[in-house]
Order: structure tokens, then C-alpha cells, then sequence
């Protein structure tokens, strides 16, 4: 429907404010009505009314601003959220209940949900300058409001504004004027947003008018060029990604008198990987995640998951997934950066909110008793207050459990001493049930002629420049040391191996900067600039931003941030997933999943910050095989 200045008008809606509070509601049903039988129910209803408005001119409707466009807008931010047309009375709250200026109200659920996390002191999220609501399931229909600012609604101010079955607490967004954007395909915009990461269809999206732009255009498709020998890499009509994954084989082959393990805060599964590898079988995992759960489903299928707070997680849930399966191994690393310790004089150490994650572990110990458990956790846990946080720790352990409790040690072992190409300290703490009689042991390093350099990690992956790559590649070339073919035991094609989309500016940056140099050395010429600035330089200087790395050495500690902190030690780019996986000792046929990079306000750990959180694979393997020789025996 389509009209001139203050009257109907597709795909948006225009309502009367004029003597039109009896009719509001009877008239919901014209989104699929033609504007004629509109007119017609409009007269009956208000002859019926006898009310004197029967020019069916809507003179005081609310104004339509029709001459917007995303270029004019490209700095304000845009919620694209959706209503559902078969729930009738939520459409209704959204445009009904005009107050103080207010055209309506549309909402998000807080917290966790289906709709993943919504951080209502986000400015982006709280603020955003317009709203855009398209029809769940019929998305040619859509409607566009400006907005202007947004408050929390309790579950019970929701169920007093008329909002139908609430569940918690809301961001409702105030709706003050429609509007229309001539060049807004919201078609297109979910289409590819779909296409290049993991919305969940429904989940709000908050983006800039920028970003709808480039959201809107779409990507193009080139084949990756081996320069050196001029090779095409890759042929699009060789193989689709999905026939490789199916060739996975993830059917692990454990011994019937195989460990078994409950691995938590699980990550994406560096430490369950490396145990199985051992020949330990986890029997369940959990991390909060959702996208550390589908990296952690596609590499092991077989194995139930809790996407779930530690703390929340029931006795009952585990043994039901479990089939009442008696774990020999607890297996995690659960934050101690927070940990508390508190007043004994006043209250317990296990009350403070603060130690909650390490306590969750301790429950699981509490409830199965297993034969021994493994924490790891940063280096820095030793010298917290002083050593205090760990003797509380060891002291918590060895009073667990139903066995009189655990014989506990730890070590800080070195993750290049056992076969990783990286210099990565981590503090492994193992303790073993008294009434075993045994005492804790740890892998002894390995006797290598040299560690494991970082070109001898990555060197026969695609040497792709910054914005190249594709979902599936061919090696270039053979292995070329028994670190490569152990790395690509199972795998004929390379997989997150995209590089990132550097700009020009920052390929130029790159390219001044050598080996053991960063940002720092060469901040004059190419330092970062202002944000909103261009032409001005940043006075924010950071040493680790941008550090070239040596490809005859191993790599420093690959942490979740590694996307920007290093560049490859040939290339002028950061590295790709692939070769952070690499670095962290991940085979090649471990799979990740969820986005490749997000952006701040998006919630959910990107491809980079899965890898960057995980246990080194092959040092995880060493603990395993150390575990089977300790309990084995």
C-alpha cells in the first residue's frame, strides 16, 4: 500500500491519532487488506461510532520521512530485529500504547536465551538510531521507525503492558517516527548475513549503517593463486566443504578398559583432543559458549555437551546424558583470575560470588569421587595474593570427594618441551584419591633434537596474501618434517585458512616491520591512527601489537587476541586460523566453528579466540598418556 505525505504507506505504517482509539485494534488485520477495503471498514466502524471524521483523510497522522537513505546514515546505529505475525497480540503491544511522543516500543530479551546475549550498557545496543522490523518468515515485510533511546522493563512491567507470556527481563526500544530508506534491502541484508556467519535467524543484529551497506554487497569469489609456481590452489568445482566434512572421520578407537573423562569448561576441546588421543574417553563436556559447543559437536559427535554455567548444572542432567557412567578423570580450567579470598572471620571462601567457576569444579569432584582430576590454568595463578589462591586451592582438593580426599601437586610445564611449536607456560595441578595410594605424576619433556620451529608448523599450508583464501584448499605441497604429516594424518584439503581483510594502509605497515619488531619500531611512519581521525596519529602505543614473528624459532604464547598481536614471519598479514590451530598443535582435521573474527559488541568467542583459549593439543596429550601410565599400572 502506497501513499502520499501523512497517509498509508508500504511497507511501513502510518497510524491515525484522531479519534481512532476504538478502531486501533479492529484495524490490525489490514497488513493483508488492499487500502480500498481498508476505507471501507474504517467508515463502518466509525459510523458505528457516530463520529463526524468521514473524509478518510488521515490529516493528523503521524509523519513519514520518505527521503532517508544508508549513505545519509552510515554512522547511525540500526537494530534489525523481527516480529512474528502469528503471534497477533505481539504486533499489537509493538504499535499500540503511544505515550509522550512515542509512536510504540519494540523489545529484546536480556540475558541468555535463544537470542544470545544482549549487553543493555552497550551504547550500541541501548542507543541505536533506528529500528527495522521485518516479519519472521516473510521477510518482504518490513517496517522502519527512528528510536530514541530504550529502558528495562521487568518481567512484571512487561506483563502490565499488555506484552503476551513475558520471561524475564527486556531492552524496550521507544519508537518515536516512521521511516522509510530507499535504498534498505533487508532481503539482502539477511540473505548474506545468514550466508557469512552464524545467525541464528530471529537473533537481533545491530549494525551501522556502513555495515549494512557492505553487508548488502556481496562478496566476491576468486581462486588463490600459488605465485611461486603459479598453481591455482583450488578449483570450486572440486569438492564443496560439506562433502570434506563428511569424510572426517571422527570415529575415535579407545580399548575396552579405555579412562573415561568429564571434561569442564571444555572450550572448543584442545584438552578433550589431546586425551583422546591418548586413549582417554570423554564421556561428557560443558562450557558456557555456544560457539565453543559447535566447534566441540563437530569434532566429537558422540559426545554429549552441556552449553551450560558450571554452577547451574544439575547431578541429575550429567547422569542422565551419561547413562550413570562413572567418570575416572575430571578434567577442566575454570577462571581463577577473580578468585577471592575471603575473611574466614566473616565468611567462607566458597560464599564469595567471585570463586564461583573453581567451586563448580569442586562439586563435580564432590559428586563422582573420580579417580583423579586435572586443572589447568595461567601461570599466573602461582603468585595470586602471594600463593594464597593456590594453597586455598590445594587445600579445597584435598579435602574433596568421598575417599578422604586427593593427593595433590602441581607443575608448570612448557608446551614446546612436548612437541608444540610455541613457547606457552601453563600450570597443571593433578590430584589423585588417597585411598589409591598413589601419588600424583607429570609427562616428563620429551627428548628432542630441537623444538619445533613455527615455519616448520605452517610452511606447507597455502601461502595466501592478506584478503585471500577460501573454505577449502588444496596443499601446495608435500609434508615437510613429521610435524606436518602429523598434522595432516586425516586431512587431503585445508579448512579455516582464510587470511583477514587487511587494508592497504596496514599492509604497508606490515611490510616496514621485521622479524622481533612491532608497531612500536616503526611508529613514526606507520603508527596507528585516531579512531574517527584519520589524519591524526593515535598516542596509544602498545609493544605486542603487530610483533613479526621468527620462523626459525617456536611461537610465543598464542592467546586469544593472537588475530592482531603477531604477523606471520613471511607474509604481510595476520595469521589465519589454520595456522593459529597449527601453532596450537590442533590436527588439521579439527574443524572450527562460529565467526571467524567479531566484532566488540558481538557476544560468543570468534574462531581465533577458541583457539588462542585452548590447551595445546599434543601437551594435552602428553598429560593423557602420563594419566594412563599412572593409573594403569
Amino acid at each position: 500500500m502506497q501513499c502520499v505525505g501523512k497517509s498509508w504507506h508500504y511497507p511501513g505504517l502510518a497510524l491515525a491519532r484522531r479519534n481512532t482509539l476504538v478502531c486501533n485494534k479492529q484495524l490490525r488485520w489490514h497488513f493483508a487488506c488492499t487500502i480500498d477495503i481498508a476505507l471501507q471498514q474504517m467508515a463502518s466502524i466509525v459510523a458505528q461510532q457516530q463520529d463526524l471524521f468521514l473524509e478518510f483523510v488521515f490529516e493528523e497522522c503521524v509523519d513519514v520521512v520518505h527521503d532517508l537513505t544508508l549513505a545519509k546514515c552510515r554512522d547511525d546505529i540500526f537494530l534489525i530485529g523481527c516480529f512474528r505475525n502469528d503471534q497477533k497480540k505481539q504486533l499489537d503491544w509493538i504499535l499500540s500504547k503511544k505515550t509522550n511522543g512515542s509512536l510504540g516500543k519494540y523489545n529484546v530479551r536480556l540475558g541468555k536465551g535463544r537470542n544470545g546475549w544482549i549487553n543493555k550498557d552497550n551504547p550500541r545496543i541501548a542507543n541505536p538510531q533506528f529500528v527495522v522490523l521485518y516479519e519472521f518468515g516473510n521477510e518482504n515485510v518490513v517496517y522502519c521507525f527512528q528510536s530514541k533511546g530504550s529502558k528495562v522493563y521487568t518481567e512484571h512491567e512487561m506483563a502490565e503492558s499488555g506484552y503476551e507470556q513475558p520471561q524475564g527481563d527486556y531492552l524496550v526500544y521507544n519508537l518515536i517516527r516512521e521511516c522509510n530508506f530507499s535504498d534498505l534491502d533487508i532481503k539482502k541484508v539477511l540473505a548474506l548475513y545468514r550466508e557469512r556467519t552464524n545467525w541464528i535467524d530471529g537473533k537481533p543484529i545491530f549494525l551501522s549503517g556502513r555495515e549494512i551497506v557492505s553487508a548488502m554487497r556481496p562478496k566476491k569469489k576468486r581462486d588463490s593463486i600459488n605465485k611461486k609456481n603459479n598453481v591455482i590452489i583450488f578449483d570450486h568445482n572440486a569438492i564443496s566443504i560439506d562433502r570434506v566434512l563428511s569424510q572426517i572421520n571422527h570415529n575415535y578407537n579407545y580399548s575396552a578398559d579405555a579412562l573415561t573423562s568429564i571434561d569442564l569448561f571444555s572450550g572448543c576441546g584442545g584438552l578433550t583432543k589431546g586425551l583422546s588421543m591418548a586413549g582417554i574417553r570423554s564421556i561428557l563436556a560443558s562450557d558456557i559458549d555456544e560457539n565453543c559447543e559447535k566447534t566441540f559437536r563437530r569434532n566429537f559427535p558422540d559426545v554429549p555437551f552441556l552449553c551450560k554455567d558450571v554452577t547451574t548444572i544439575s547431578k541429575e542432567e550429567v547422569d542422565f546424558l551419561t547413562g550413570n557412567v562413572l567418570p575416572d578423570i575430571i578434567v577442566g580450567g575454570p577462571p581463577c583470575q577473580g578468585f577471592s579470598l575471603a575473611n574466614k572471620r566473616r565468611n567462607k571462601v566458597s560464599d564469595d560470588p567471585r570463586n564461583r567457576l573453581f567451586y563448580g569444579f569442586v562439586k563435580f569432584i564432590n559428586w563422582y569421587s573420580p579417580k583423579l582430576f586435572v586443572m589447568e590454568n595461567v601461570k599466573g595463578l602461582l603468585s595470586m595474593q602471594k600463593g594464597a589462591v593456590l594453597q586455598t586451592i590445594i587445600e579445597e582438593f584435598g579435602n574433596a570427594g568421598k575417599f578422604g580426599g586427593y593427593e595433590v601437586d602441581y607443575r608448570v610445564l612448557l608446551a614446546s618441551d612436548y612437541g608444540v611449536p610455541q613457547n606457552r607456560e601453563r600450570v597443571i595441578i593433578i590430584g589423585v584419591r588417597k585411598d589409591l595410594g598413589l601419588k600424583p605424576a607429570f609427562p616428563e619433556p620429551l627428548q628432542l633434537d630441537h623444538k619445533i620451529t613455527l615455519d616448520e608448523a605452517i610452511s606447507d599450508l597455502p601461502q595466501i596474501n592478506a584478503c585471500e583464501g577460501l573454505e577449502v584448499m588444496s596443499y601446495p605441497v608435500e609434508p615437510q618434517n613429521d610435524y606436518q604429516r602429523l598434522m595432516r594424518s586425516n586431512m587431503q584439503y585445508v579448512l579455516n585458512h582464510i587470511a583477514m581483510n587487511h587494508t592497504k594502509r596496514l599492509v604497508e605497515r606490515f611490510k616496514a616491520i621485521q622479524p622481533g619488531q612491532s608497531l612500536i619500531d616503526v611508529w613514526d611512519t606507520h603508527g596507528s591512527v585516531k579512531r574517527g581521525a584519520p589524519d591524526q596519529k593515535s598516542t596509544i602505543k602498545f609493544s605486542q601489537n603487530n610483533q613479526r614473528l621468527f620462523g626459525d624459532q617456536p611461537a610465543p604464547t598464542i592467546a586469544a587476541s593472537f588475530q592482531s598481536n603477531f604477523i606471520h614471519p613471511h607474509l604481510n598479514r595476520n595469521f589465519t586460523a589454520r595456522e593459529g590451530a597449527r601453532i596450537q598443535s590442533f590436527p588439521d582435521d579439527f574443524v572450527f566453528e562460529g565467526m571467524r573474527t567479531k566484532m566488540s559488541w558481538e557476544k560468543g568467542l570468534s574462531q581465533y579466540q577458541q583457539i588462542g583459549n585452548a590447551v595445546p593439543v599434543l601437551l594435552a596429550k602428553a598429560i593423557g598418556e602420563c594419566i594412563n601410565g599412572l593409573l594403569k599400572q
